[in-house]
């Protein structure tokens, strides 16, 4: 990726910039072309990850044990961004998941969900396209443990010409928002996606 902060997805009326976070994972590059030097200090991380649980924020999820937490990417040079974030990952390569969590200045509710769905399909499909790659899929409904969510897959090319797939989660519970960014060379190793998938399935937030 190119972006230090990746794209920004501008919610209407909730008064939020949340990131597709993929570029905003230090090392996550396209080839040929350095990410900018961060130009602000690295956001308070979400909370606490040992021992394959991480909790902090009102937030809790496994992960595998032989994870560890990676360093954290700059902040938002201005604007809301979010109140925190962990990233996790083998440290190998450009495998790995983050973690954001970000307040709303008003809660997503059954009337206004629509434009945010209608907003996330329109930031990561200009994601793919500014990155050179494609949707995988259309944003469609799920769910990030126990919380609805929308979700999405994009790949585009990384470094040494290794395809990048990205799977986006944007889960809401009143007046909060949680992206989980799960990234990974075509090349991975299957753990990665299975660390993705322990992270979806056990999220739980208070």
């Amino acid at each position: 990726m190119v972006r230090s902060q990746g794209v920004r997805l501008l919610l209407a009326g909730f008064v939020l910039l949340v990131g597709l976070g993929i570029a905003v994972a230090t090392g996550a590059v396209r080839a040929g072309k350095p990410a900018p030097a961060p130009t602000a200090p690295p956001l308070p991380p979400l909370g606490t990850a040992a021992d394959g649980v991480f909790s902090g924020s009102g937030v809790t999820f496994d992960y595998p044990q032989t994870w560890r937490t990676l360093p954290q990417p700059a902040a938002p040079e201005q604007g809301p961004g979010p109140v925190g974030r962990i990233v996790l990952g083998t440290g190998t390569g450009t495998d790995r998941v983050l973690v954001e969590a970000f307040r709303l200045a008003a809660p997503i509710t059954d009337s206004t969900k629509a434009v945010f769905l209608a907003q996330v399909s329109q930031e990561v499909s200009a994601f793919a396209s500014a990155e050179q790659g494609t949707l995988r899929s259309k944003v469609t409904a799920t769910t990030l443990g126990s919380l609805p969510a929308y979700t999405a897959r994009a790949e585009w090319p990384g470094p040494g010409g290794v395809t990048m797939v990205g799977r986006f989660y944007f889960a809401y519970q009143g007046y909060a928002v949680y992206e989980v960014s799960c990234q990974r060379a075509t090349t991975a190793p299957a753990e990665i996606d299975a660390g993705c998938d322990q992270i979806v399935t056990t999220f739980r937030a208070s």
